[in-house]
């Protein structure tokens, strides 16, 4: 009795520490509680999935913040003009600011996707390529989401430590062969390919690496002979589209940018020129003031924009 008494006690010691290190941290308990949600999100606006839950991470202290546990707001909105719904108050950049309050998590999921699509100052976000988080988050820090100099950082680091861009990849599956599965391959949200031209590259070597034709590439970019990009310019390596269709309206116009032409945004967007103008029934030659609201999505190329 002694011996099994004895042999029960020490099965106990062992097992409490296994299951203990089993137990997920706070950080990959909220990820396995949010990733679907994120996922969802990407599909239907465009934010990647990484980016998402990164700053809901960061955000929300992994769903224990203050703002998480009382109001479900993930990734600490604030209220803002038009805001109706239910607020809360709480310090941060300022004492006792206004925060939004949701009814559930994945309200404030859904309204995080919709801030940033609604906002022009998020636009360059959505012509970036869905699986570039690093950018993404260097371009919510520039566009001012959050004060923290080292915001960006954060950010890049806790997808890297936590491998968060698998979800991006459940969404845009990487390419295993062919052009699209080269090192430097890029991709509009609406499917085109680019790559950036790097130091000391030419549109020759680019073309060669990429065992295309220049007069091809050219066409590609709506460009001539004469064309000199500059590092760190587009190049599309295929065809451009004829709109760029995304499911949330707000993410299908854009602005007009202060020393920018029509064929500034046409590149950025992975817009055909031709379609642009027919888009927003422009006259040829037509150029649009700087802050003038731009369409990218709408009507097809050769039908009559209403």
């Amino acid at each position: 009795m002694r011996k099994l008494f004895l042999w029960a006690s020490a099965l106990l010691f062992i097992s409490l520490p296994s299951l203990h290190a089993q137990s997920p941290s706070p950080r990959k308990a909220y990820i396995e509680t949010y990733a679907k949600t994120a996922v969802k999100e990407m599909k239907r606006s465009g934010v990647p999935a990484s980016i998402t839950l990164a700053q809901g991470i960061l955000e929300s202290g992994n769903g224990q913040s203050r703002l998480a546990t009382e109001g479900n707001n993930h990734f600490g909105i604030k209220c803002h003009d038009g805001w109706n719904g239910k607020t809360m108050f709480a310090d941060d950049d300022q004492l006792d600011e206004c925060f939004r309050v949701y009814r559930n998590p994945i309200q404030s999921y859904k309204d995080h996707s919709f801030f940033l699509a609604s906002r022009s100052r998020y636009d360059a976000l959505f012509a970036l390529d869905p699986r570039d988080y690093a950018g993404w988050a260097r371009g919510l820090k520039a566009a001012g989401y959050a004060t923290s100099p080292t915001y960006a950082e954060k950010l890049i680091k806790i997808i890297e430590e936590e491998e968060l861009f698998r979800f991006d990849q459940q969404v845009i599956k990487p390419a295993t062969r062919g052009i699209k599965a080269h090192l430097r391959y890029k991709m509009t949200p609406n499917g085109v390919g680019y790559v950036l031209l790097e130091e000391g590259e030419s549109l020759e070597s680019l073309a060669f690496e990429f065992g295309l034709h220049l007069p091809k590439i050219l066409a590609f970019n709506e460009a001539n002979f004469q064309w000199k990009p500059r590092v760190g310019d587009r190049i599309y390596i295929s065809k451009k589209k004829n709109e760029l269709k995304r499911k949330l309206r707000e993410i299908t116009t854009c602005r007009m940018n202060e020393g920018e032409s029509t064929w500034d945004v046409a590149q950025r967007y992975g817009v055909r020129l031709e379609a642009l103008y027919k888009i927003n029934a422009w006259p040829v030659g037509y150029q649009p003031g700087v802050g003038e609201l731009i369409r990218l999505e709408g009507a097809r190329l050769g039908m009559q924009t209403p």
